[in-house]
């Protein structure tokens, strides 16, 4: 299974952009979404910036992946 996750462009340069990805920058190709811009929300897949997506729905994934997080640190505890 192949996860997107949900980041923040924070720099752009031609179709290279760095995201911040929960506090780590990655870098991104953004061919797929040429109108992106700086501040916007993008799903991040193998290197590439492929949708352009609402704070509300980075915000959402975050959560969830904190959920995950915890949940995962329960079992290992046990």
């Amino acid at each position: 299974m192949c996860l997107a996750v949900a980041g923040k462009v924070v720099e752009l340069d031609g179709c290279h952009a760095v995201v911040d990805v929960q506090g780590n920058r990655v870098n991104a190709v953004t061919i797929l979404v040429p109108e992106v811009k700086v501040s916007d929300y993008v799903l991040l897949h193998a290197g590439f910036a492929i949708a352009i997506t609402s704070r509300q729905e980075h915000d959402e994934q975050h959560r969830i992946f904190k959920e995950i997080e915890k949940h995962a640190r329960q079992i290992l505890q046990d």
